[in-house]
């Protein structure tokens, strides 16, 4: 999840960030030639910050201008989702993470992944080291245990039940109040935003050290779920020109990652000049654990891990409470092939 609540903000090119980009390795942010240039709608999950750092790097650097593009980057303040704003057609392409876009594909909406950006989960339990826990074992059905639910709660309970334990949970809103106060044991935190929060001394942040916080990582626990991904409506891309913009829009976002993540304190300053209003310091945090998600070195950016996808779907199916029989119908008979399409990133990748 993200960071505290700011206004919702609606950015292209940013003059500043354009400038910070144009210092940045010889970077090019004006237009490449007269061509006609297609608009293109990006529309996040969350408010601007550096877990989208890769399209706000490409934009900055002018990677989508290259491509003919004039990108429009939407973030979320939680009052309109991606998902939303793809189905009204007020975006063309969205940001979430798999787990939700499954349970909206269930419900009817014609949603496809076209490029898995984030290749590892970054949910995290912590909890203070004076509470008693120092691993999963740990945990009780006493132990409170916090998340934010709207869909983030599916590895939380996979990891619950694995360990013989309800699967219930305490609601925990977008801060570490609670967990500061005591009134959450063990609370979700993602390793780019949150865990930060509570262990970076910085301004904003809680100070408590990595040595004070106990670690319960989903990725270790083998109940790790796909987060962050690229999805289009199939409406959208049944139109042969969208198809096209969608090959040079993805080819523009691949490069800006991989721009983002050679230089992450570079992707936090174009960031935080988009209109983030987290402090410089923890926009870098949050660059450089990002850079660890989206894994560069271990897999391309963008590609799709089979069996990582296949897992994200098996427990969406186990643990998604939809409130609709015929949608829980249609998540429970849905195949790996239903979720996807590489044909656009293998193109892009070229």
């Amino acid at each position: 999840m993200q960071a505290l609540k700011r206004n919702r903000i609606v950015t292209t090119a940013v003059l500043a960030a354009s400038m910070a980009a144009s210092a940045w390795a010889g970077g090019t942010a004006e237009a490449a030639g007269a061509a006609k240039t297609d608009e293109l709608t990006l529309h996040l999950k969350w408010l601007p910050q550096a877990q989208f750092m890769g399209y706000y790097v490409a934009d900055a650097m002018g990677y989508y201008a290259e491509e003919g593009l004039k990108v429009t980057i939407t973030p979320c303040d939680g009052t309109i989702p991606p998902e939303q704003g793809v189905s009204t057609g007020t975006a063309d392409i969205g940001v979430t993470w798999v787990p939700t876009l499954l349970t909206y594909k269930a419900q009817g909406y014609d949603f496809v992944e076209v490029a898995q950006i984030y290749q590892k989960s970054g949910l995290l339990l912590i909890a203070k080291k004076t509470s008693g826990i120092s691993s999963a074992k740990d945990i009780t059905a006493s132990t409170k245990v916090g998340n934010w639910g709207l869909g983030n709660e599916y590895e939380v309970k996979a990891l619950l039940q694995k360990l013989g334990l309800p699967t219930g949970y305490t609601n925990q809103d977008f801060t570490m109040n609670g967990f500061h106060r005591g009134d959450i044991d063990l609370a979700s935190a993602m390793t780019y935003n949150e865990y930060g929060l509570v262990i970076n001394s910085y301004q904003g942040a809680l100070g408590y050290g990595k040595d004070n916080v106990t670690v319960i990582d989903m990725n270790a626990e083998g109940v790790a779920m796909m987060e962050d991904c690229l999805f289009v409506s199939k409406e959208w891309l049944s139109d042969k020109k969208n198809e096209d913009k969608l090959v040079r829009f993805l080819r523009a976002s691949l490069k800006g990652w991989k721009t983002a993540c050679e230089d992450t304190d570079k992707a936090a300053e174009i960031v935080m000049k988009a209109g983030s209003s987290i402090s410089l310091e923890h926009q870098k945090f949050m660059a450089a654990e990002v850079k660890k998600l989206v894994s560069p070195d271990a897999a391309p950016i963008g590609s799709f891990n089979q069996a990582k996808l296949a897992q994200t779907l098996d427990l969406t199916q186990r643990y998604a409470e939809l409130g609709d029989s015929s949608a829980m119908k249609a998540l429970k008979a849905m195949k790996l092939t239903d979720l996807y399409t590489d044909t656009y990133y293998q193109l892009a990748a070229k």
